[in-house]
């Protein structure tokens, strides 16, 4: 993913660039950027990043940002209309009105946020496989679980703007137009907030152990977003409130993790994922074998087509369908056994499905899965 070298010092040699407009309006906002640091594109793995300019130890603050400079349902300009039409924005995936705010705010010169969304114009450097043609996907993708996930993508996105963001745009023609709105440029959104928001934990309480809990809406961070991702990180992003001046302001922080040197790129953590979600998610993968998270996914329709071959009676193919529905329900309807660097990380579905072998005979099957969980377990994936 490394991109072709830019000029050095973007941000101060060109006074008009969307760098250096994106910077003059964090320090308008309150958004607080450590001397130890510059953002440029010179010196990443892709794109804009962020480059130590001294050595920063575990603890230092990278950048401090305050909520209000966050982009979300609740901060645009838009967030009375969007919460008024709550239940009717309504949708599987959550995010219709992040989507909506982020539909509003892009398409506005006045908007607040301009100078941070200036930064991905048109989003032309999006490059996730739901933009690759249906033949690159199935050709350099198969096997992997991603083209079957981004045609499942690209079908909700589809349902969700026709049968929920459409009908909103005719109900406020004086705040929308369906030939700027289009489904198009609401794709673009929905992989930009893929690959650049951020979700808020949830706070944690007696209620939501008992009852379960729901996960926030995703958010946009600005300068947060900026920073690339590996597995062995050196900053995290906080949310807890930054102590100042013996005061307590309710800002969001990035803070290193472990030292960084002079010249090192300040990577951030997307979470724990496998190579095939970052491709799927971010449209980029970490060379093997810096991605400690990677993992071995092994769909259970092709354990099932192995448990069958053979060619069993009547009488046994019944006894093999009857108890593959009822491991299917034991297992929650689960696609696939993951087998990370450590071992397996689905062993209680695989331990099952191994009983399911033992008993409908199949034990080439069992056999082969038993190897394959003790390679995973002596420190390997393949």
């Amino acid at each position: 993913m490394a991109t072709e070298a830019k000029r050095a010092k973007l941000d101060d040699d060109s006074e008009f660039s969307p760098l250096h407009n994106f910077l003059n309006w964090c320090n308008q906002v309150g958004l607080i950027l450590s001397n130890k640091v510059h953002v440029c594109k010179e010196g990443t793995v892709a794109e804009y990043g962020m480059i130590a300019k001294d050595k920063i130890e575990e603890g230092d603050i990278l950048f401090t940002i305050p909520r209000s400079a966050l982009l979300h349902q609740g901060t645009s300009k838009i967030s009375a209309l969007l919460e008024l039409e709550k239940s009717s924005l309504a949708s599987s995936s959550g995010w219709v009105p992040l989507l909506l705010a982020l539909l509003y705010e892009y398409t506005s010169l006045q908007s607040h946020w301009q100078s941070y969304l200036s930064l991905w114009m048109d989003f032309k450097t999006l490059d996730q496989p739901m933009f690759w043609s249906e033949e690159e996907r199935e050709g350099l993708l198969r096997g992997t679980g991603i083209p079957e996930a981004v045609n499942t993508d690209l079908a909700n996105i589809q349902k969700e703007y026709t049968d929920v963001v459409l009908p909103f745009i005719a109900r406020h023609p004086d705040v929308w137009n369906r030939d700027k709105h289009t489904l198009e440029m609401y794709t673009k959104l929905v992989a930009f907030v893929m690959a650049y928001s951020f979700q808020e934990p949830q706070e944690v309480d007696e209620d939501d152990e008992k009852g379960g809990k729901t996960c926030n809406p995703p958010i946009m961070v600005p300068m947060a977003d900026m920073l690339n991702h590996v597995s062995n990180h050196n900053a995290c992003l906080e949310f807890t409130p930054v102590r100042m001046h013996k005061h307590f302001m309710n800002n969001l922080k990035m803070v290193c993790v472990r030292p960084i040197y002079k010249g090192e790129e300040v990577f951030n953590t997307y979470g724990q994922m496998a190579n095939w979600q970052l491709l799927h998610m971010y449209g980029f993968t970490e060379p093997y074998p810096s991605n400690s998270n990677d993992t071995a996914d092994i769909p259970i329709s092709v354990l099932y087509k192995s448990v069958v071959e053979g060619g069993q009676s009547n009488l046994d193919q019944q006894l093999v369908d009857e108890r593959w529905e009822m491991l299917c329900q034991m297992t929650q309807n689960r696609e696939t056994f993951v087998f990370g660097k450590q071992g397996c990380l689905t062993d209680t579905e695989l331990h099952a499905f191994l009983k399911f072998c033992k008993k409908t005979g199949a034990v080439h099957v069992y056999r082969r899965i038993f190897r394959v969980q003790r390679k995973s377990s002596m420190g390997g994936c393949g």
